[in-house]
């Protein structure tokens, strides 16, 4: 093996470990001093307005002498907390991507949630967060289905990175997102502004779809194929819609009833 070959073979067996046995290490040892940063600044800015309160009881010459000063310190102290609660909001969206992808277990998925949750993890692409326009519709009242929320947040992040990336590519840089409900399904609408796929790869994307088989065109996003197989299992109904500059994937899941054994 060449040495490009060893880094490459210790690389996937350091990304093997990545997700399980990595990621929670970190998380919980980034958790425990930011709490106590958030604690502490919640602290010190309740000491802070009770010192300018007694100051101003009992020696208010001396408040009102130091009054821009004190003003300034409560700010400074309001920006703290304010800085901490926003990087505590990043935080927990990280954890809750990796949380999420090590859930191996079905329990009830409220759709609306989940995909806002990836959404704000989404953001952590700064072209996706900066570059694009964003329209984000959730329903609020989506009854919930049983599934695997590892499952879901893996293959909705490479539909949604798929739609990304073409909407990035496109001069519109639109990117729409909304979930729905009916009597049967929960679903979701993905659309991104770009040219529509051909029909002749959206035929075989479907073919193979329906066959169950990964033996795609190149010109075919294998990833998203994957993503629709998955989907599939859960015996969703998947449609594709083109219009000029955007094109639509919608995923619907069943809810009502126990999905029948194939």
């Amino acid at each position: 093996m060449d040495k490009g070959e060893i880094y490459r073979a210790l690389e996937k067996d350091f990304t093997a470990t990545f997700i399980e046995e990595l990621i929670p290490g970190i998380l919980h040892n980034f958790a425990n001093p930011l709490n106590g940063i958030m604690g502490r600044s919640k602290l010190l800015q309740r000491r802070i307005e009770e010192s300018v309160r007694k100051m101003e009881e009992k020696y208010p010459d001396a408040a009102a002498g130091m009054m821009d000063e004190l003003k300034r310190i409560k700010t400074d102290i309001n920006s703290v907390n304010q800085e901490s609660e926003y990087f505590f909001d990043m935080f927990k969206d990280v954890a809750g991507k990796f949380y999420a992808l090590a859930a191996k277990n079905e329990d009830g998925i409220n759709l609306s949630q989940l995909l806002a949750a990836e959404m704000r993890f989404f953001n952590f692409y700064l072209d996706f967060k900066h570059e694009i326009k964003k329209d984000i519709q959730w329903d609020k009242d989506i009854p919930d289905f049983k599934g695997n929320t590892a499952d879901l947040s893996l293959a909705f992040w490479r539909i949604i990175r798929f739609a990304m990336t073409r909407a990035l590519a496109s001069p519109l840089k639109e990117f729409h997102i909304k979930t729905d409900h009916d009597n049967k399904y929960v679903s979701v609408f993905i659309k991104s502004s770009g040219e529509a796929m051909p029909a002749a790869d959206l035929e075989t994307l479907m073919e193979n779809l329906n066959s169950d088989s990964l033996n795609m065109p190149a010109a075919v996003d294998r990833g998203v194929l994957m993503s629709l197989l998955l989907f599939d299992k859960y015996q969703a109904r998947i449609n594709f819609f083109s219009e000029e500059n955007f094109s639509t994937i919608s995923i619907g899941f069943p809810y009502r009833s126990e999905r029948i054994k194939r």
